[in-house]
């Protein structure tokens, strides 16, 4: 069963259990909104369009999270003006679980224990955030925290032979740490590691460092590798923060 739902000036095609961000809407995490700007419904070879909407029919979503969209940067030059001016955006969104969709054409319900569980946790870090959380919540942050000083050791007693990672663009001084600590310290070792593995050792390391693209880390770390300096740094000019441009 599917719905089309309206909302923040967009149209959605929903169903029971998906998930999507919406343009921000004033909710706790948690709560249970219900949509009634049904555009049209389907249920197998069945289909209902409103006109506008379908009278009868709504969704219910709960709210996972209340966030913001990458950074978008605008630049704006004019050549031979001395004008020169850069300014950014994050746009705000609101993620939503699809749990039930109800119309003429009958009704259908979505397990929605994980995603209350994922809106709990959610919950919970703003909560710790700020300064609100109740002294069980302080205690998980703490453990938490006991658990990133071990990491943090466990980084400090890497090989102090492994090769510099830093010569690999878009592989700062911290993220190399932590690919050492993987058992990745080597050219070598990165230029053989998969797309996955790098990608879990940053999602490992927090949000700070999963927003990272690690796609061209092992064609770089092969030139190096190879002892081929001039053609590494061929394409590091040809790279944007280690990403292609």
């Amino acid at each position: 069963m599917y719905a089309v739902i309206k909302t923040g000036g967009k149209q959605y095609r929903v169903a029971p259990g998906e998930k999507l961000k919406v343009e921000q809407i004033p909710s706790d995490i948690g709560a249970v909104i219900t949509l009634e700007n049904i555009l049209a419904v389907g249920h197998g070879e069945k289909s209902l369009v409103g006109e506008p909407i379908v009278d009868g029919a709504s969704v219910s979503l709960t709210v996972l999270n209340q966030g913001k969209h990458k950074k978008v940067r605008i630049f704006k030059m004019r050549r031979r003006k001395h004008y020169r001016k850069s300014q950014g955006h994050r746009q705000t969104y609101t993620e939503l679980f699809v749990s039930k969709i109800e119309s003429p054409l009958g009704a259908e319900e979505a397990d929605a224990t994980e995603a209350m569980a994922y809106a709990q946790s959610r919950r919970d870090r703003l909560a710790i955030a700020q300064g609100t959380g109740t002294a069980a919540l302080a205690a998980g942050w703490d453990a938490a925290r006991g658990r990133a000083d071990e990491a943090e050791g466990e980084v400090a007693n890497v090989d102090s032979n492994a090769d510099d990672l830093t010569k690999v663009e878009g592989v700062g001084p911290k993220i190399a740490e932590y690919l050492q600590a993987a058992g990745i310290g080597s050219y070598a070792a990165l230029a053989a590691a998969s797309q996955e593995q790098l990608q879990k050792v940053l999602d490992d390391a927090g949000p700070r460092f999963s927003v990272h693209k690690p796609d061209t880390w092992p064609e770089q770390a092969a030139l190096a590798a190879a002892g081929k300096w001039d053609e590494l740094t061929k394409l590091k000019d040809e790279l944007d923060g280690g990403k292609r441009a």
